[in-house]
């Protein structure tokens, strides 16, 4: 946006000149209006003119949106302000007007604050042809400038709308998280002769990940994790309807009775199937319940990973492998069952197959870094090795998840979840 532009007499471009010489009662034979006379007629060769204004009209003039801006050539009088000189270049930087300045020699310490703004500043005794090559280059580079400006302003409006989006999308997506949260326990339950630990992970806002653990009576707790096929909200979704799927006791009161893990996917499958659109979701699980009075754990899966059991003991590492499909797939199909017998200390764990990318090999970038590897074992392993408490182990494996390069840009959600039994109930002190 520039000063508005001034016609010649014969309908041509000129150049204003502003100075205090140029009043209503300044006079006529004065340095510099000798100084603007001699500018002139360099401009006059290249089909310019002048209009002399003083300054006053000058920080008067409204601002004009046009591609054709006049420059405009300034004279600092050795009567001028400070607080005139620096209004002025304000008033000529805020409108982004194309300016020549001349300071006299006893003004030239005004010429660093000038020059500090982009705008030119010369010698008043500068050569007049110099001066007016001067004019007549930034007279001619103004309708780009103008264009410009035009294209910033566009920019800037757009950018602000694409940031308020953002900042929409962001409170959303929160909220989105926070419900996802409630359909998950706000902590583990403290079950006698039972230690547990969670590592969650979310990619992203939201999680394709969705895990709970209930204690069903007073001997058995059930443990169950989800994964939905996918990342962001359609995943968040389903894993929410999955666990409100997924039932695990039937009856109320003394009639009520433990779902076994295998008819609890059973059930769930279904219902998944028959609410199923045009467009199918697929999820993975894994259910176990542990009966803390005979310290078995019996578990079934959905093509989810294999769960691992830790021995104590040994420090061997069992995969415990199940062959039910995935759900979501195909109605009225099975869901077998493995029952294992823990020992205390054993460790067990179920987990997403997010942790397999978690690790990526050493010196791996790219999509080479989404490519599973086997690393994630070992990690799992460890924190449920016993060589340190359950907690500080999960601690150890958080931090190992940490100093992964890029692990503030997982690439899938990230769940695991422990259990750690201190044997049989009357081993653990129990009745």
């Amino acid at each position: 946006m520039g000063l508005r532009i001034a016609q010649s007499k014969s309908g041509g471009p000129v150049v204003l000149v502003a100075g205090s010489a140029f009043g209503d009662n300044s006079d006529e034979h004065s340095i510099a209006r000798q100084r603007a006379g001699l500018i002139g007629e360099a401009l006059g060769e290249r089909g310019i003119g002048i209009e002399l204004i003083s300054m006053e009209q000058l920080l008067s003039l409204e601002p004009k949106r046009s591609a054709m801006q006049t420059p405009v050539l300034v004279m600092i009088d050795e009567h001028d302000s400070d607080a005139t000189i620096n209004q002025v270049v304000e008033h000529l930087e805020e409108h982004l007007s194309p300016a020549l300045v001349l300071v006299p020699e006893s003004q030239s310490h005004a010429t660093l604050l000038i020059r500090s703004t982009g705008m030119m500043c010369e010698a008043m005794e500068i050569d007049p042809v110099h001066a007016g090559i001067i004019l007549w280059t930034l007279a001619q580079r103004q309708p780009a400038i103008h264009q410009l400006a035009s294209d910033l302003r566009i920019t800037e409006m757009s950018v602000h709308s694409v940031h308020s989006e953002m900042n929409k999308l962001h409170e959303e997506l929160a909220t989105a998280a926070s419900i996802q949260r409630e359909y998950m326990p706000a902590a583990l339950p403290s079950v006698e002769g039972i230690e547990m630990g969670i590592v969650y992970r979310p990619a992203s806002y939201v999680s394709g990940d969705i895990y709970d653990v209930i204690e069903l009576d007073e001997d058995h707790t059930g443990f169950f994790l989800a994964d939905a096929v996918g990342h962001g909200v359609p995943a968040a979704l389903m894993t929410m309807v999955i666990t409100q799927g997924l039932h695990k006791i039937e009856g109320k009161g003394e009639r009520a009775s433990i779902i076994a893990p295998g008819e609890a996917l059973r059930r769930l499958n279904n219902t998944m199937t028959e609410h199923s659109g045009e467009q199918a979701r697929f999820a993975t699980a894994a259910y176990a319940i542990h009966n803390k009075r005979t310290n078995e754990i019996t578990v079934a899966g959905a093509g989810h990973p294999p769960a691992l059991l830790v021995r104590s003991a040994t420090g061997e590492v069992e995969q415990i492998e199940s062959d039910g499909p995935l759900l979501g797939v195909f109605p009225d199909v099975e869901f077998g069952e493995v029952s294992v017998q823990m020992e205390p200390g054993d460790v067990f764990i179920i987990y997403s197959d997010g942790f397999e990318v978690a690790f990526p090999n050493e010196g791996a970038t790219g999509d080479e870094r989404k490519r599973p590897t086997l690393t994630y074992i070992s990690e799992l392993t460890e924190a449920g090795s016993g060589i340190e408490t359950l907690g500080d182990a999960i601690a150890t494996l958080e931090s190992h998840l940490d100093n992964q390069s890029g692990s503030l840009h997982q690439p899938d959600d990230i769940t695991a979840l422990f259990m750690a039994s201190s044997g049989t109930l009357s081993e653990s002190g129990g009745g």
